[in-house]
């Protein structure tokens, strides 16, 4: 068998799958690039939000403090004696007969 030569140009791949393969490229880099972008933003904004919920668990825990020292305050309010002598510090109250002496502080 013979083969007969031809002049023909060798087959070139079709330009218009080319185009369209690098429309869809240029289309995935660009949602890619899009997504970068705002998962960037959104890192950013979940830092700040990490900051300030840190900051008020700490507030949090500073206010559950006072809390038990109010509440330990309270219960030993319900004490007479107590109670007595946080009045006679606090107000200088003197049961009758008693005299109040006071000192200079330095």
């Amino acid at each position: 068998m013979r083969k007969v030569a031809t002049d023909s140009k060798p087959e070139q791949p079709h330009k218009g799958s080319r185009r369209l393969k690098r429309i869809v490229l240029l289309t995935v880099l660009g949602i890619v690039g899009y997504a970068s972008v705002i998962a960037w933003d959104q890192q950013g904004k979940l830092d700040a939000l990490s900051v300030q919920v840190n900051a008020l668990n700490e507030k949090r825990a500073e206010t559950g403090k006072l809390n038990e020292q109010y509440k330990k305050e309270v219960e030993r309010l319900n004490d007479p004696e107590y109670l007595l002598q946080k009045i006679r510090k606090e107000y200088h109250y003197t049961k009758p007969g008693e005299t109040l002496f006071y000192t200079p502080k330095s």
